[in-house]
């Protein structure tokens, strides 16, 4: 006789189990090298046809070829097998090998479970909302496949949807409670220090031409910005990062490594606080308005204002920030004069022509930096992603010769014309601007909105941020390469608007999709994925536990209420186990109880019948008293005599009934079992 776990699966359980696979390996695809995808591929298509030729499906030594072919792909492209990578290749490839060996029962629990330990190595890569809802439905497809097949005699699939209902449903507030109160660690649970290598879209901290103008072209989120008061109007959303001060004359880059700030920036107006949800970026900056005042504990301000993390930024970190609409920088020290005042080595003479005319004309760095805007505004300077190549001396051409460039070819040929003429002046890279959720009232800024300016330092008056590229004249602004662009500037100097309404009633409802999904998922990042350790100490302190705050009390805490859990559960089924059995059972088991501690024992197969003559032979001397009490319970239990006098008759002969044990029976008593 087969055991459950060997009865075999039909042909629709096949079906839906090699499906239930093929979606749990479908999202580890793109994460896997090409070789692993492909082999993947050729399994989960091999399964596909032996469902409707069972002829294709591989035997031992088909199996035993495949596995190794397996296990050669997977070192192949993982020779060391070190990394999230190389272990989620190794499970997949294990999980699709599986799919060729599915016959039994006992095949579909553990093809089940082994897929859940894949839906969960696929939060190493992706947390976004998205997934949780597909590894959730994943789940639920997966309860109602273990039910269906328990239910051999049910062609509904009513009653194993309920069963997987009512199971995810009791499964949800033991989630819940692990979610609020596992200890939370301070890091990231999946950094192991490996597999840093892989490219993130985002700023660098150097400026070659062309740089910033590539990653204009990404629709990516870089960061949301919620504030806590109004938004900021246009000209102040200008989001600091890397700081150039070096040139050599082809790139920009900081130069010295940024140093803590000495002195505190002045603040001349009302702050501005908000929050900032940074998308991973693999460095360790983090944006701020311009100028920031302060910042988390675990970061620090430079001397040239950029916000700098402990570490890079290896997933999605939440921060708040405070910063000065209007400010004051403070005196200029020596070196940083010297460092604002650095030129290269290819300086030409008209660019130094052309500076020393500014100086003459106007003697204050102010009056040079507007002369300097005016040439910007008034010769033939376009604007386009798309400017002509430059040659051994880019700054050069572009300022008098092609004359056609992007944000970084205005602010670092503006900053180099101002150290020309004596003006002290730094590149400064971010983003400027960024798109308003209605829905979840935050600032959605992406990579599109990438912006390099230009600061100079004014006497009495600081460092101050002045836009080059506002300066362009709105005619010449190509819109050929992006509808993105709009080119109605206002008043002088306004910042380039990226961001144009959609038109259209297709165009509209499109834009209020869009922002219903980031505002959703602006939620999910804020209150799930950003539950952080700070989070859980308010929590437990809102509850009163406060004692509880360190991790060893909280996980000594939890494993006393697992216990307790574990303890009133079989409680509450010994007591619905109890209170399902008859009265007259009840004293009946007693009955057997006693006999059992006399030495003879009532087994599985004994009715009460069978059990009294054996008692009859055995003890002879129990034989009228085993009589009336049967006589009676089956009286009860079977026939017309269940009244309540009758059960107080049986409760009171078996409460009289107490045999002395037989000698040489007394030792190997065994317990009773229910009576049939």
């Amino acid at each position: 006789m087969r055991r459950p776990g060997e009865v075999a699966l039909n042909r629709r359980e096949l079906g839906l189990l090699v499906l239930l696979l093929g979606l749990t390996l479908a999202p580890h695809l793109p994460h896997l090298a090409p070789g692993v995808t492909g082999f993947l591929l050729l399994v989960l298509s091999l399964r596909l046809l032996a469902l409707k030729q069972p002829r294709l499906q591989p035997g031992r030594l088909g199996l035993f070829l495949l596995t190794i072919g397996g296990i050669a792909t997977v070192l192949t492209n993982y020779p060391l097998l070190i990394g999230k990578s190389a272990g989620v290749a190794l499970l997949t490839a294990m999980l699709g090998l599986k799919l060729l060996e599915l016959k039994s029962r006992r095949d579909l629990f553990v093809a089940v479970f082994l897929a859940y330990f894949t839906l969960i190595t696929q939060f190493l890569f992706n947390q976004e909302i998205w997934l949780v809802l597909y590894v959730l439905l994943l789940c639920g497809l997966s309860a109602l496949l273990i039910e269906a097949s328990r239910c051999e005699h049910s062609d509904s699939l009513l009653d194993p949807l309920g069963q997987a209902l009512r199971l995810l449903l009791q499964a949800a507030p033991i989630m819940l409670v692990l979610f609020l109160f596992f200890p939370r660690l301070q890091g990231p649970l999946w950094n192991l220090g490996i597999d840093q290598g892989s490219a993130v879209t985002g700023l660098s901290d150097r400026i070659t031409l062309g740089s910033i103008s590539r990653l204009i072209r990404s629709p990516a989120i870089a960061f949301r910005a919620d504030f806590e008061g109004p938004v900021p109007p246009p000209q102040q959303r200008y989001w600091r990062g890397p700081v150039l001060w070096h040139s050599d004359g082809r790139t920009w880059s900081p130069g010295a490594p940024p140093e803590p700030a000495q002195r505190a920036l002045q603040s001349q107006g009302a702050p501005i606080a908000y929050r900032i949800i940074l998308e991973p970026s693999r460095r360790e900056w983090l944006y701020a308005l311009d100028l920031p005042l302060r910042t988390e504990p675990r970061a620090t301000i430079s001397t040239d204002f950029q916000v700098l993390a402990e570490r890079p930024v290896e997933q999605r970190i939440t921060y708040r920030a405070l910063s000065a609409g209007i400010y004051h920088t403070g005196a200029l020290t020596p070196d940083e004069r010297r460092r604002a005042l650095q030129l290269p080595d290819n300086v030409t003479p008209r660019m130094r022509a052309l500076a020393r005319q500014w100086r003459q004309e106007s003697g204050g760095a102010a009056g040079i930096a507007a002369l300097a805007l005016n040439h910007f505004r008034r010769e033939p300077y376009h604007y386009t992603l798309y400017p002509p190549p430059l040659g051994d001396n880019p700054s050069d051409e572009f300022l008098f010769e092609t004359r056609r460039g992007f944000c970084e070819h205005y602010a670092t040929g503006f900053t180099l014309l101002m150290r020309l003429a004596g003006v002290p002046s730094r590149v400064v890279t971010g983003y400027q601007g960024g798109e308003l959720n209605p829905l979840g009232g935050y600032m959605m800024i992406r990579q599109y909105d990438a912006h390099a300016w230009s600061e100079v330092w004014i006497e009495d008056r600081g460092w101050i941020r002045i836009d080059p590229t506002a300066a362009i004249a709105p005619e010449r602004i190509e819109r050929t390469f992006e509808p993105l662009i709009d080119d109605t500037l206002g008043a002088f100097g306004t910042p380039i608007d990226f961001n144009l309404p959609e038109s259209g009633l297709l165009g509209t409802l499109a834009q209020q999709l869009r922002f219903g999904w980031d505002s959703l998922n602006s939620g999910w990042h804020r209150w799930v994925l950003g539950y952080t350790q700070e989070r859980q100490h308010r929590l437990l302190d809102l509850l009163g536990l406060d004692f509880l705050r360190n991790h060893h009390r909280l996980a000594a805490a939890m494993a006393v209420l697992a216990g307790l859990v574990v303890v009133a559960l079989g409680a509450l089924n010994w007591y619905r186990t109890r209170e399902r059995q008859d009265p007259a059972q009840r004293a009946y088991l007693r009955f057997c109880h006693r006999l059992g501690r006399a030495g003879i024992t009532r087994r599985p197969w004994q009715g009460p019948r069978d059990f009294a003559r054996e008692v009859a032979q055995r003890r002879p001397d129990l034989k009228p008293a085993a009589a009336r009490i049967t006589a009676l319970y089956i009286s009860i239990r079977y026939g017309r005599g269940d009244t309540p006098k009758n059960r107080a008759r049986l409760r009171a002969q078996i409460a009289r009934f107490r045999p002395r044990p037989t000698p040489t029976e007394s030792a190997s008593a065994e317990s009773p079992t229910a009576p049939q």
